[in-house]
């Protein structure tokens, strides 16, 4: 008896604080970047389809700015009606990282956006189901060096992205 009462508190704050981690969504200010302001590299179409959709590499160009990790162009190549497959071309390189598809949307407005980054920030959001599989909803990544990929959590919406919170 005496061992649980002399584990009691620890088991009461581990009640309170463990659930409260839980539920922290990533933020885009959480992991800042420094944003580059050169000339982008020239893309390396390292493959025939690739090269095939060669003016979604220049339209992402021509915007002029980064969108994603200080460094990275996220172009969303098409892969369906509900479907894209992201790609993130390194400004700096011209190296190009190819991703999972994302797709499995239900109803969604015209603002949706399959792949939601800042250029500020190493932060990217992949909304719907990755590849095809899984859990549709708001899969949160840490983007670094060599469009390497870290996964941080996953909000499952259901497919339902008008109702899901905002991602800030």
């Amino acid at each position: 008896m005496y061992r649980l009462l002399r584990l009691l508190p620890a088991l009461l704050i581990a009640g309170y604080i463990l659930p409260a981690h839980a539920d922290i969504v990533p933020k885009f200010a959480d992991y800042p970047a420094k944003v580059f302001t050169g000339k982008p590299a020239r893309p390396r179409l390292h493959n025939q389809y690739l090269r095939d959709v060669r003016e979604q590499f220049d339209h992402a160009i021509g915007d002029d700015k980064v969108s994603a990790a200080g460094h990275y162009y996220v172009v969303k190549l098409p892969c369906g009606s509900a479907c894209v497959a992201p790609v993130l071309l390194d400004a700096r390189t011209g190296r190009i990282t190819e991703l999972f598809t994302v797709s499995g949307w239900r109803e969604v407005g015209d603002d949706f956006d399959a792949v939601v980054s800042r250029a500020s920030s190493r932060l990217i959001v992949f909304r719907g189901a990755r590849n095809e599989t899984g859990v549709i909803g708001n899969h949160y990544y840490l983007l670094g060096e060599g469009g390497r990929l870290k996964y941080l959590y996953t909000m499952n919406t259901d497919g339902n992205f008008e109702t899901s919170p905002k991602i800030e």
